[in-house]
């Protein structure tokens, strides 16, 4: 199962989630799409790679903008074994 974050502006209520969600779920691949309005992301969980272009293209078509990735989804995952950084 792949996972991936996205940002989606101008969200305001529960009838926005549905919408994009219902738009999101129907990109070939996609099989659970989670909305949270008030931090203005989607998760979006595929059973292969999905471009993040046809994400985005789904949340244009739902009415709605894309945005910059999420600043957790953006940033690499942190190496245990790495030296501090200064």
């Amino acid at each position: 199962m792949i996972e991936s974050r996205h940002t989606v502006l101008g969200m305001v209520c529960g009838h926005c989630a549905e919408i994009v969600g219902e738009e999101i779920g129907r990109v070939p691949g996609v099989t659970d799409v989670r909305v949270d309005v008030a931090a203005e992301t989607v998760v979006v969980r595929a059973d292969r790679p999905v471009p993040e272009a046809l994400i985005h293209a789904a949340v244009a078509e739902s009415g709605y903008t894309p945005g910059s990735p999420p600043a957790d989804a953006a940033a690499p995952p942190e190496d245990p074994g790495a030296p501090a950084r200064s």
